[in-house]
């Protein structure tokens, strides 16, 4: 009777659950790295937002009555 379980197939077979295992934690981490940026694609492409001071306020001088 031949042996179903030798050493080439244990290896064969846990190289295959090790190879899907990692695959789920790549994914899973993916998935907690786009909850971590708020919707950025990955950290590596995280840039802060450029700010910028516009204001279109008209300047008016008034008198105060008092000062007069």
């Amino acid at each position: 009777m031949k042996l179903i379980f030798t050493e080439k197939t244990i290896v064969v077979v846990l190289f295959i659950m090790v190879l899907v295992t990692f695959s789920f934690a790549q994914k899973e981490t993916k998935k907690m790295e786009h909850l971590y940026n708020g919707g950025r694609l990955s950290i590596e492409k995280f840039s802060p937002p450029k700010l910028e001071a516009k204001a279109d306020v008209p300047v008016t001088i008034k008198r105060s009555p008092i000062i007069e």
